[in-house]
C-alpha cells in the first residue's frame, strides 16, 4: 500500500510531528531539559527536510530520515530522563507503518530490527538510569504529554488505514456491478436489483416490465469512424437513457451495443411509451465525436415480466421484440408476442 495514498499520509505525519517537537521546546524549557528543547528544534528540522523529500518524489530518503529522527528522539528522550518518561512508545507507531509500507520480505525482518532496538534501549535504560533526571512532577507531565500524543498518532492512522480498506472495498464492489465503459450497472448488478424489484412488484401486485434496446448500424459506426468513436457513442447513449429514465428505473449494459432496462410499477402499455420516449431522444440527439458530429438510432423491445416473475423468460420475450423491430426497418419499438418464436437478432 505504499502508494500516494500513503505517502499523502506520511507528510500529514511529518507537519502533525513537526508541530508537536515545535510545541515541546518551550515545555522543555519550562520542566528543566535544554537539551532536550535543543533536540526538538533540530527534530523540527528534520521534519522539515522530509516533508521537502515526499514532496521531491524521494521517498525511501523521506522515511530513512523520519525513522532515523524518532529512533534517535526516543532513546535520547528515555537515557537522559529515563524509561518513565513514555519516549519509547513513539517506537511502537511504526510496527503499522513498517506492516502496512513494506513487502511480505522485508516486514518481518523491519519489525525484528524494531525489537531488538526497544528491548536495548530498556536494557540500557535500567543499567545507565536516567542520565539527567527530572522533578517527578516534571516526569509525569512529559510521560502523560507523551501518551497523549502517541494514543492521538495512533487514532490518527487507523482512522487512515480504515478509510484506505474502505475506499478499497468500494473500488472492488463498483469494478464486480459496474460496466467500465459506460458506468452502468452490468449484468450481475442488474440480476441483483432486478431480483429485488421483482420481490418488492409480486408483494405490492404491481406490473413489471423489460425494455432492450439496441443501436442500429452500430458495425457501421466502427468500421467507418473507429472503435474509440464507437465506444464514445455508447457513452453518450448510456448518458441520455439514464438522463431519460426514471430514478427507479434499473438499467444495465446487457453486452456490446445493448441496453436493458427493468421498469417496475409499469405495464407493458407504460413501458412502451418511456421505450418511444427513448427512441425519439436519442433520434433528436447529435453526438460530438472529434470534430464531427453523428446523429444515430436505436430499435428497442418490450416485454412485461408474467406473474410468474421469470426474468429469463422476460428476457427473451424482449428480444423476440426487439428482434421485431429490427426486421421491420430499425428505429422503433416493438412489444413481445406471447406466441413468438425466439430470432436471431439483426446489426
Amino acid at each position: 500500500m505504499a502508494g500516494g495514498a500513503y505517502w499523502a499520509m506520511m507528510k500529514r505525519i511529518v507537519i502533525v510531528a513537526g508541530l508537536i517537537d515545535a510545541a515541546w521546546i518551550p515545555m522543555y524549557a519550562v520542566i528543566g531539559a535544554p537539551f532536550l528543547a535543543a533536540l526538538s528544534g533540530v527534530s523540527v528540522l528534520a521534519y522539515a527536510a522530509a516533508y521537502w523529500l515526499i514532496g521531491q518524489r524521494r521517498n525511501k530518503a523521506a522515511a530513512v530520515l523520519v525513522w532515523a529522527e524518532v529512533m534517535l528522539h526516543a532513546a535520547l528522550g528515555s537515557l537522559l530522563i529515563g524509561w518513565d518518561s513514555g519516549f519509547h512508545y513513539f517506537l511502537l507507531i511504526f510496527i503499522p507503518a513498517l506492516v502496512v509500507g513494506s513487502s511480505r520480505r522485508w516486514a518481518v525482518p523491519l519489525v525484528g530490527l524494531l525489537l531488538t532496538f526497544y528491548l536495548g534501549l530498556y536494557a540500557a535504560c535500567q543499567a545507565l538510569g536516567p542520565l539527567s533526571p527530572l522533578q517527578p512532577w516534571a516526569l509525569q507531565l512529559a510521560y502523560g504529554v507523551n501518551v497523549l500524543l502517541v494514543f492521538g498518532m495512533f487514532y490518527a492512522m487507523a482512522a487512515f488505514y480504515r478509510a484506505t480498506v474502505i475506499q478499497a472495498e468500494r473500488r472492488l464492489l463498483a469494478a464486480a456491478t459496474t460496466d467500465p465503459l459506460t458506468g452502468l450497472a452490468n449484468r450481475a448488478a442488474f440480476h441483483q436489483r432486478a431480483q429485488s424489484e421483482l420481490a418488492q412488484g409480486r408483494r405490492r401486485g404491481e406490473p413489471v416490465s423489460l425494455m432492450l434496446a439496441d443501436v442500429d448500424f452500430f458495425k457501421r459506426i466502427n468500421d467507418e469512424l473507429g472503435h474509440e468513436a464507437g465506444d464514445l457513442v455508447l457513452v453518450s447513449l448510456a448518458d441520455l437513457m439514464r438522463q431519460t429514465l426514471r430514478e427507479v428505473d434499473v438499467l444495465a449494459r446487457w453486452g456490446g451495443e445493448e441496453f436493458l432496462v427493468l421498469l417496475p410499477s409499469a405495464d407493458v402499455s407504460k413501458a412502451t411509451a418511456v421505450a418511444e420516449r427513448l427512441r425519439q431522444a436519442v433520434a433528436d440527439a447529435r453526438i460530438d465525436i472529434g470534430a464531427r458530429t453523428v446523429q444515430v438510432t436505436m430499435s428497442f423491445g418490450v416485454a412485461q415480466v408474467q406473474e410468474h416473475h421469470d426474468l429469463q423468460l422476460a428476457t427473451q420475450s424482449a428480444d423476440q421484440a426487439l428482434y421485431g423491430s429490427k426486421r421491420d426497418g430499425r428505429n422503433r419499438v416493438s412489444c413481445a408476442s406471447p406466441t413468438a418464436g425466439a430470432q436471431p437478432a439483426l446489426a
